[in-house]
């Protein structure tokens, strides 16, 4: 009888102890779980106050510009949606500053300006020119306007293209450059592709070795094309992933080749306060399926949408 008692309360003293070690976890859950809502409580409070900290960058992307009416899409935006985009932007106060500025501002050490936005038209379309150029001399911003050397086919001087898809020659690009709201950059030779390679990617059992080559290559054919159209500005610093597709490999190839500052397709907004922030920098896609610019910052904690 005596061994039963014995083993009843030992049973009874493990059942304690597991109960105890039971509610001391729960506890430590709690705790675990109030002190993540804190963190992102806090990291909003910290993204919020960032907004103006003379850091933040915001880049907006933008594709093809189409006449007032036309349908639009995920990369097509009309020219009134454009319009209404950049009167967003200015009423509610925003720093529109360009690339060149920003990469002389971080490399003296200086403080970007409030509310900072860059923004940027991939592929080179000719109707950039045509309804956006009117628009950044209306409202006095400067764009950052990417192109493909071999886009330049598809000019306007060639009868087989035309409609929304016609693109940029070589003259046209010198032409755009010599405008003061406008700068040029780089989006590859030949790389814009989804075959046999998508964008910049590295082939499936293609060396580093001949990766490199051919990067390297084709970045430098673009450079000395533009250089021979005799374009104007410093398209030289400034590379736009076909994509958004880059890898180690590529960003070492263009940091050597001088250039300071790549855009990738990644959604999101940056915060850049040295050099090396330059690269791989975030974009908000500008989705003309989405009603206003609004729409497109409303993700991000009201960051812009607020105006304040």
């Amino acid at each position: 009888m005596e061994r039963f008692y014995r083993l009843r309360t030992k049973a009874v003293l493990i059942c304690f102890l597991i109960f105890l070690s039971a509610v001391t976890a729960a506890a430590a859950l709690r705790e675990v779980t109030d002190a993540a809502s804190f963190v992102q409580v806090d990291a909003k409070v910290q993204t919020k106050e960032c907004f103006s900290d003379g850091s933040t960058l915001i880049v907006l992307m933008y594709h093809n510009v189409l006449k007032e009416g036309k349908k639009q899409s995920t990369y097509c935006i009309g020219e009134d949606a454009l319009k209404k985009d950049f009167e967003y932007l200015r009423k509610n106060k925003f720093n529109i500053i360009s690339c060149a500025e920003v990469i002389d501002r971080v490399y003296a050490g200086k403080s970007l300006p409030d509310k900072a936005v860059m923004i940027t038209f991939d592929d080179g379309y000719l109707n950039n020119v045509k309804y956006a150029l009117p628009l950044l001399k209306e409202y006095g911003y400067t764009a950052l306007f990417s192109v493909v050397g071999d886009y330049t086919l598809l000019d306007k001087n060639n009868p087989k293209v035309g409609g929304d898809f016609v693109y940029l020659g070589w003259n046209d690009i010198r032409q755009a450059s010599q405008s003061k709201n406008i700068e040029i950059g780089l989006h590859s030779y030949s790389m814009h592709n989804l075959r046999p390679r998508l964008g910049v990617a590295q082939l499936k059992g293609e060396s580093d070795k001949e990766y490199s080559r051919v990067f390297a290559d084709d970045t430098d054919k673009l450079i000395k094309s533009l250089y021979n159209a005799e374009v104007q500005g410093r398209f030289y610093e400034i590379y736009a992933y076909p994509y958004g597709k880059y890898n180690s490999i590529s960003e070492r190839i263009l940091k050597e080749k001088g250039i300071k500052m790549t855009l990738t397709c990644n959604e999101g907004i940056n915060s850049v306060s040295s050099p090396e922030d330059l690269y791989l920098l975030k974009r908000l896609n500008r989705d003309a399926t989405k009603e206003s610019l609004e729409d497109i910052f409303a993700p991000y904690d009201k960051l812009a949408a607020s105006g304040k």
